[in-house]
């Protein structure tokens, strides 16, 4: 998969890593990528809300996307756009989903459920969730709150260079 695929075609810094389905490396496979994160020249400031919002992208893709069939990876691409926001795309390799039917976490009768707070969360967490691909791919943004000019492009550097 390529970030076109991905539709992150846009990034003007980026990242890609690909796991496997297992749940047992989910925190591991979130450090490493938080690490590529911290290289990105848009980020700045507390990371741990993005953080929490990209291990619950992956466990959703690695539990409920891909079933931890060892077969099947997730694949991750991240980046920054021209605009110094952040943008992270998870995709698994499942059937997909319908992020509109999800059950309400906080109506009454779903106060008790042990489950189905994970894209609610990640709502909460980022600023924007976007679904694609028929559920499988879910691309967390975060807009970094100190930025204040767009990055230039290396085309833009080269060009004011010349």
């Amino acid at each position: 998969m390529n970030a076109q695929d991905c539709r992150l075609s846009d990034l003007v810094f980026s990242f890609q890593m690909t796991i496997e389905s297992h749940y047992d490396g989910l925190w591991e496979a979130a450090d490493s990528i938080m690490r590529a994160v911290r290289t990105l020249p848009c980020v700045q400031g507390d990371l741990h809300d993005l953080r929490m919002a990209l291990v619950e992208a992956l466990t959703n893709a690695v539990l409920h996307g891909n079933r931890e069939d060892p077969a099947k990876t997730v694949d991750i691409f991240g980046g920054c756009d021209e605009h110094a926001q952040l943008l992270i795309a998870v995709t698994d390799q499942g059937d997909g989903f319908d992020p509109a039917a999800l059950p309400d976490p906080t109506a009454a009768e779903n106060l008790c459920e042990s489950h189905g707070r994970g894209v609610f969360l990640m709502k909460r967490l980022v600023d924007e969730v976007e679904f694609n691909l028929g559920g499988r791919q879910v691309i967390l943004r975060k807009r970094m709150a100190h930025q204040r000019r767009p990055i230039k492009t290396l085309d833009h550097i080269n060009r004011q260079d010349v």
